[in-house]
């Protein structure tokens, strides 16, 4: 996947595991996920590169 590259929600959903468009939207409201793009006509888009700093910026859960 290019950095560059503009994903839809499912795709979202699909790397990140979360489970629901409402549980992505509520992560925005409190600022711990990266907010979309609009690319008009009404839809949105995510930047893969804000998406895959999210995911590595996660901590690491050690047993």
């Amino acid at each position: 996947m290019s950095n560059t590259e503009l994903i839809t929600c499912q795709e979202v959903l699909r790397l990140t595991g979360i489970r629901s468009r409402s549980t992505i939207w509520r992560k925005m409201r409190k600022g711990g996920f990266p907010h979309p793009v609009d690319i008009g006509g009404g839809r949105i888009r995510w930047r893969a590169a804000d998406i895959s700093e999210w995911i590595n910026a996660l901590p690491l859960r050690r047993y």
